[in-house]
């Protein structure tokens, strides 16, 4: 049996220590290494990779101009102009409206029975439609360059159910999510919100947001509006139009997030809303609506309580203004804009 004497007892513990600390300076190292590589970490569809030419540092220094170059949307098609924002009202536009809303589930469960349930109701109902995904996702065949297209839903027969409903007269609602898009914010990485070591951060659906003061997402949402009034659509509705709650998320402007928000909404009424098309938004009673032909969708409405919320809402225009959603046939919806969930057709 091999016996240490005691001056080998002292430089084996003297070793082991030695040995101990170069692998915890490996570790820390390891472990710095693996966080400075992030900021390299370049997602995709097809997986993830490292770009060694880039760094998501520039996330925190970039300018308006940075997009610009990098975007194939022309960013000068749109004028804005804060100042002379407002847009007349127009009686006809801002009628009181009521019908059915179709959403991503009943498109799924099929568009045929979707069409044959739609085919009873008279024409000029209001007809809301969800047209995208909270992935990126188009229901229809879209232009928008680098858009991507739904894998679940047919977009030819998408489209010819819209084509078949503004043909019949009805009043034609698109419904998307405005922020909350990681198809885009895959392709456009800068236009997401970062965390602090650049990564992109996602919600508990595992989806990507947009940062609502980048220029190139808002001219991006002014394109879709472009092409739905295009395809037949009378109003669009945003949700999803807001700053996610997220103390991890690094926000970058000198803009408070209230504020940017309501700039997004103005910016978007006063340069694609027009006396033919609607731009709304979902939102609550605290929603900063803007001046113009918008209007504001409560989601998920009760019954109890509508005279009181209405008393709420500013302004003259509040019953033209305020549409419901509701899952609900009480008749105390009748005196105000509202859309109900589409009843299936009984077999």
């Amino acid at each position: 049996m091999l016996r240490l004497s005691y001056q080998g007892k002292t430089r084996l513990k003297k070793l082991t220590l030695v040995l101990g600390i170069l692998a915890l300076v490996a570790v820390l190292v390891w472990f710095c290494w693996v966080i400075w590589l992030q900021r390299y970490i370049v997602f995709s569809r097809d997986g993830v990779r490292f770009d060694f030419d880039r760094s998501t540092l520039a996330l925190e220094n970039k300018t308006p101009n940075d997009d610009a170059q990098r975007q194939d949307i022309p960013l000068d098609i749109y004028v804005y102009d804060g100042e002379n924002a407002t847009l007349p009202m127009d009686e006809e536009a801002m009628r009181m409206i009521s019908g059915v809303y179709v959403d991503t589930r009943m498109l799924l469960d099929g568009i045929d029975q979707v069409e044959e349930d739609l085919a009873a109701l008279e024409p000029d109902t209001a007809i809301l439609l969800d047209v995208k995904s909270i992935y990126g996702n188009y229901y229809y065949s879209t232009s928008i360059y680098e858009a991507q297209q739904s894998t679940s839903i047919d977009q030819n027969e998408m489209d010819a159910l819209i084509a078949a409903l503004s043909q019949k007269g009805h009043y034609l609602i698109a419904r998307l999510p405005a922020f909350r898009d990681t198809a885009f914010a895959l392709d456009n990485q800068r236009c997401g919100l970062p965390l602090s070591s650049g990564v992109l951060w996602t919600d508990d659906d595992h989806c990507y947001w947009l940062n609502p003061t980048n220029e190139t997402v808002l001219n991006n949402l002014a394109e879709i509006c472009k092409e739905l009034q295009s395809k037949g659509f009378n109003e669009v509705v945003f949700y999803d139009f807001y700053f996610p709650e997220s103390g991890k998320i690094v926000y970058q402007s000198d803009i408070p997030k209230d504020e940017a928000i309501k700039l997004a909404a103005e910016r978007l009424v006063s340069t694609c809303a027009n006396e033919y098309f609607l731009v709304s938004f979902v939102g609550g009673a605290d929603f900063p609506l803007p001046v113009g032909q918008t209007r504001l969708y409560i989601e998920s409405a009760s019954p109890e309580g509508l005279e009181n919320f209405i008393a709420q809402m500013p302004g003259e225009d509040t019953l033209l203004q305020t549409v419901f959603l509701a899952e609900t046939r009480d008749t105390r919806f009748d005196g105000y804009c509202v859309l109900r969930a589409l009843q299936r057709t009984m077999e």
